[in-house]
């Protein structure tokens, strides 16, 4: 759809859609920015936002087969990793709670700035992310056969099904061999160098770094340390022993019985909108380290 400007020049019109967290919060600041950007933009929603009533009888889309210019995720890191692994189109993820550490910019800023979106004044990063695929046993089925899963923007974690149960696995980079016992192990992007990876040890990443950073998760009796390793490895994992969760940006994945055969390694990245340069030490000092100290 395009309209006519001042000059007479036809310029195609912005098509946006719209996911948001799926609370009270997240549904307000939704039908406030939808008011603001039918002004000059095609709105719509995710399914599960438009199914909030935001405007009645609408239906929806789904983020995989939306096509048009920007995504607006409201809410923090979890409702942007929920779309990032569904979406094509460059995603804006906008903060209204939480950390968000991912997101870059806050919901109060971004009204303030609605004029750059209009005149498509974002910048886009691409961000690093991980694609696991299973592979079936057998010479012949490892090459015709796999599942390859929803790209991770934070991590793959193959951890422990049973708390009283420890799992058994191995990572295998360059021919070499590396088996533990524990927890399980956790492949993260630099992005997800400040999640889940932090938590269990992991070191923080430059986003600017195109590495995949490997995190036992309390190995029983074992020498292996986080390591960081270049994005252009392909990673094999096995499990050995026990039941283990296999465990995408903390909400997909499926359980794997002894013998499961994956493979790890670097997958198509996600395109990040940015209203404004975000200064990554400046952000990680403050939300984690600044805030930190003030709440102790």
């Amino acid at each position: 759809m395009a309209k006519k400007t001042k000059n007479g020049k036809n310029v195609k019109h912005l098509s946006i859609l719209i996911s948001a967290k799926q609370n009270k919060a997240g549904v307000k600041a939704a039908r406030k920015l939808a008011k603001e950007l039918v002004r000059f933009a095609d709105v719509h929603f995710d399914k599960s936002t438009a199914q909030k009533r935001i405007q009645w009888r609408m239906r929806g889309m789904p983020v995989n087969k939306f096509k048009g210019d920007l995504i607006i995720t409201l809410g923090g890191d979890g409702t942007f990793l929920w779309t990032a692994y569904q979406a094509t189109a460059p995603i804006l993820p906008v903060r209204i709670e939480g950390h968000g550490f991912l997101c870059t910019i806050d919901y109060k800023d971004l009204l303030k700035n609605l004029k750059l979106i209009q005149h498509r004044k974002w910048t886009i990063m691409k961000r690093m992310r991980l694609q696991a695929t299973k592979l079936k046993p057998g010479f012949i089925e490892k090459i015709l056969h796999h599942t390859t899963f929803p790209l991770a923007v934070n991590e793959v974690a193959f951890a422990r099904k049973r708390p009283s149960k420890v799992l058994k696995a191995e990572f295998i980079i360059d021919g070499v061999t590396f088996s533990f016992w524990g927890d399980g192990v956790m492949f993260a992007t630099p992005a997800g160098s400040t999640a889940y990876a932090a938590s269990a040890g992991g070191p923080l990443i430059d986003p600017a770094l195109e590495v995949i950073a490997i995190v036992p998760l309390y190995p029983f009796h074992s020498k292996i340390k986080p390591m960081l390793v270049p994005a252009t490895k392909r990673i094999e994992v096995h499990i050995k022993g026990g039941d283990c969760a296999f465990i995408i940006d903390g909400h997909t994945g499926e359980y794997v019985k002894e013998g499961g055969h994956f493979i790890v390694e670097r997958g198509e990245p996600v395109k990040v909108a940015m209203l404004s340069e975000t200064k990554f030490y400046e952000k990680y000092k403050t939300q984690f380290i600044d805030n930190e100290a003030g709440e102790m």
